[in-house]
């Protein structure tokens, strides 16, 4: 069963190399390891270079953002497991992908198998984890992603409900969580695992406020509208404000 690991980057000498050997030392071996390069004026191309022969895929193009990166990627990949692993972010250990592939190999029917993020500052000092469970997912997609870092996606899932909406600028990959989770419910497992190591500053953080807002109120309004988990969650929210909802985040992030 082979894994492909998809890193999509632009500028990012500081943190590739951590990020490229997270992945090559992984005790796993079936592997292939696709990089998508925005065009980087940096040093990044040359470590990328330092470890060609190790990578799978590579180009360095202009594109028109992230998502059109990944979905770059996700079109060269030709594992059985797709895993989106961004430059600033590795894998939490290096037995990560020895453990998450005894899941799908147990169960061929898998379409998502998700896990935990620790959250580190730039430093890489950690700050707090991301902590999911069954339950909690399912309040999680309400008005929370699952980060992308933190799943591994059967390949079938790209082929059969389609690549990242490119329309969303900042959003794409919480879309296409709920077009697969609460649209088609597809099957999933969640395991108390660390995943990966997530670096605070992501690409929600580089946009304003109105522009996030304008994303997620048309997901929410395209996937939740007439959702009764929904209405009660909005009805709590409405009544009990900053009470539910530190209630909440203590749920779904422990």
């Amino acid at each position: 069963m082979k894994i492909s690991i998809i890193t999509v980057c632009k500028n990012a000498e500081k943190t590739i190399e951590n990020t490229i050997l997270s992945v090559l030392n992984q005790t796993y071996k079936n592997i292939e390891l696709i990089i998508i390069d925005g065009v980087s004026t940096d040093g990044t191309l040359d470590i990328i270079n330092k470890y060609k022969d190790k990578i799978s895929y590579f180009i360095s193009e202009p594109d028109t953002g992230v998502y059109n990166a990944m979905n770059k990627g996700i079109k060269a990949a030709t594992g059985n497991i797709l895993y989106f692993l961004n430059a600033n972010d590795s894998l939490y250990d290096n037995y990560v992908l020895e453990n998450v592939v005894t899941y799908f190999q147990k169960d061929k029917n898998l379409d998502v198998l998700y896990g935990n993020i620790q959250y580190v500052d730039k430093n890489q000092v950690d700050v707090g984890i991301f902590k999911y469970n069954d339950f909690c997912q399912k309040l999680t997609f309400i008005d929370r992603n699952i980060c992308h870092q933190a799943i591994f996606y059967n390949s079938r899932t790209f082929k059969k409900y389609g690549l990242y909406d490119e329309t969303y600028r900042v959003y794409a990959d919480y879309e296409y969580n709920v077009r697969l989770f609460v649209k088609h419910k597809i099957k999933t497992k969640y395991i108390d695992m660390f995943i990966a190591r997530f670096e605070a500053g992501g690409l929600s953080y580089s946009y304003n406020k109105e522009i996030l807002k304008e994303e997620f109120q048309l997901i929410y309004d395209k996937y939740f509208k007439d959702n009764k988990l929904h209405q009660i969650d909005r009805f709590f929210m409405k009544y009990f404000g900053s009470i539910y909802k530190r209630i909440k985040r203590l749920l779904v992030l422990q």
